[in-house]
């Protein structure tokens, strides 16, 4: 990054414009924002030599970050810099054709990352098909609001803007024909997306429905012994 910066500035003074870009390096920035929310002006500062990004008014070394973060980070630069390099060519090297494999994307991820994502890598990186595996049921029934985003696409146009939450505007419309989803966990392994609705339905939260049975199952052993203990007080 240090001596990609050193070229872009080299580059501007030969051409006498300061807005001149070096279009790996735009490439790696535009990348980094839109796989990190709330990132900003990333750059590369030196004595010693480090990588600043700039997060809530704040300039913090890539150390000062969560694990996710760190994760998303390297994911970023290393795509994006392999895209770059390959075509030097492109306007937009992020539109590159490719296939990406990562194993357990949720990897250290905020729940509430874990449901855009997908959603995240699929904007940014538009012609690039992911094989990706999880073990979280939030992340993977993430996918769910993808394939209903793309079932509502077309009425988008006629919708008032105030009808739907930005945050649903910005989710990527995959098309059923486009995704496949699977729970590997069963022999053979269970297709989770049905063809006649394009959705995958609510076999994805088995985790939380045996975890809310264990709560419920509780409730209602409180609820009875509460009502027995009332009998046996009545009859005395």
């Amino acid at each position: 990054m240090y001596h990609k910066e050193d070229e872009e500035r080299r580059k501007q003074q030969e051409e006498r414009n300061f807005d001149a870009k070096l279009p790996e390096l735009e490439a790696i920035h535009q990348c980094i924002y839109k796989l990190l929310p709330g990132t900003n002006n990333f750059r590369t500062a030196i004595n010693p030599l480090r990588y600043l990004i700039e997060y809530g008014g704040q300039d913090l070394k890539i150390d000062q970050f969560s694990d996710g973060y760190k994760i998303m980070l390297g994911l970023a630069i290393d795509l994006s810099t392999r895209m770059a390099a390959a075509n030097p060519h492109m306007d937009n090297p992020l539109e590159t054709e490719g296939i990406v494999l990562i194993d357990e994307i949720d990897l250290h991820l905020h729940p509430t990352w874990q449901q855009r994502v997908i959603s995240d890598l699929l904007r940014t990186f538009p012609n690039t098909q992911f094989v990706l595996t999880s073990h979280s049921p939030i992340l993977v029934e993430g996918v769910n609001n993808l394939l209903k985003r793309h079932a509502i696409d077309h009425l988008l146009p006629t919708s008032s803007p105030e009808s739907l939450d930005a945050e649903v505007k910005n989710l990527y419309p995959l098309d059923p024909k486009d995704a496949k989803v699977y729970d590997m966990t069963r022999d053979p392994p269970e297709n989770l997306l049905d063809p006649d609705e394009g959705l995958t339905g609510d076999t994805l939260i088995d985790s939380f429905n045996e975890l809310s049975s264990i709560f419920e199952q509780m409730c209602d052993f409180e609820d009875e012994m509460s009502t027995s203990l009332s009998l046996k007080e009545g009859e005395v």
